[in-house]
């Protein structure tokens, strides 16, 4: 054994936190570290030439490539969460919540067709670090492993936030006897509970209204929420540990075509009391999207993860686990801009070290 599994991957994430895109910029970035920095890394010591050596990139592709996916995630995943600093205080209103969705990685569908790697993540709304990963099998669904991705997370107090896939009647099960609350979007194919929540009578319930403006368009926002319960006379809702129904309507107006837009959303939650809010509701559905806006289009854009050709055994969830990984350590940094954050630690081979707690 020449280099260690764990002073590899190290090396990689170090890597990756500054701004390495594939295996051959790790490479690349493994060959101009100081010897300081590979030291603290945990890199093989060559008593024939007294010097730390980096592993190459072909190396660390076959190490990447046989590595257990699970493990990796549980790893990074833990200790994210162990930094995190959105756990809910008893007293904070509304609780912290966290967003479950999927991506599939395009650069790993085959030129002749056929399905690639799917990953299903969960991160936190307010700082947008990945608490737990998951890679959907081919031939399986994103709704089987909602339950095995939350099973490494605590999610006590905490409200859970999904697209209308994963509303169903087991997973609200599931995160009561969790200890967690859920807002769920339901959609029209979901026949019999659409219908339900449609026909409460919205023109009677208030509306709480906000208006913004920005990115060239302005917004008008309504949330209206109805307490379920057969003393209203209402349509009875036959979902589990429904507290709430909720209908969100949005019109939007873009600036310069003038060109008007409606959108409305029916779902369901189980918060209660003062939690029950409208402005909270809607603070969830709308923060729901952070998962796309601050994780997935991060990794397409910035880190160019869908132009990846990658494709060798588990070589691609672990280059989307580094990613996770980079992202969130960034945010947890205070950064807002992660190419700008790449950019800043890609300019010292210590910087990164120092976002990894690895003392230099």
């Amino acid at each position: 054994m020449r280099h260690s599994i764990g002073s590899i991957l190290a090396l990689a994430a170090a890597a990756v936190v500054a701004g390495a895109q594939s295996f051959t910029a790790i490479g690349e970035w493994a060959a101009d570290a100081p010897q300081s920095v590979l030291a603290a890394l945990g890199a093989r010591f060559d008593p024939r030439h007294a010097r730390y050596a980096a592993p190459d990139e072909a190396t660390v592709r076959r190490v990447a490539g046989r590595v257990d996916g699970d493990i990796l995630d549980d790893v990074i995943s833990s200790w994210l969460a162990h930094r995190d600093t959105s756990t809910t205080d008893p007293a904070e209103t509304p609780p912290a919540a966290i967003a479950v969705d999927g991506k599939s990685l395009r650069g790993t569908f085959a030129r002749t067709g056929g399905a690639g790697v799917h990953l299903l993540a969960a991160i936190t709304h307010n700082t947008a670090t990945v608490l737990g990963q998951r890679q959907v099998p081919v031939g399986s669904s994103e709704i089987t492993w909602f339950q095995p991705l939350l099973d490494t997370i605590d999610l006590t107090g905490r409200v859970v936030t999904a697209d209308a896939l994963h509303t169903t009647v087991e997973h609200a099960r599931y995160l009561h006897q969790r200890g967690a609350y859920y807002v769920f979007t339901v959609k029209e194919n979901q026949h019999r509970l659409h219908g339900l929540l449609d026909t409460l009578p919205w023109h009677e319930i208030p509306a709480h209204i906000t208006s913004g403006s920005g990115h060239g368009r302005s917004e008008r926002r309504t949330v209206q929420l109805a307490p379920l319960g057969d003393f209203l006379g209402y349509p009875a809702i036959d979902f589990p540990h429904a507290t709430h129904a909720f209908l969100i309507e949005r019109y939007t107006t873009h600036h310069t075509s003038q060109k008007r837009s409606a959108h409305a959303a029916l779902g369901l939650t189980s918060l209660t009391g003062r939690y029950a809010h409208p402005a909270h509701i809607g603070g969830y559905v709308r923060s729901h999207w952070h998962i796309e806006n601050k994780l997935h289009w991060v990794r397409d854009v910035t880190d160019k993860e869908d132009q990846s050709r990658t494709r060798t055994g588990t070589a691609p969830r672990v280059m989307a686990s580094l990613r996770n990984l980079a992202t969130s350590t960034h945010r947890q940094a205070g950064h807002t801009n992660i190419a700008q954050a790449l950019r800043h630690t890609a300019r010292n081979t210590t910087r990164a070290l120092t976002l990894l707690g690895i003392p230099t």
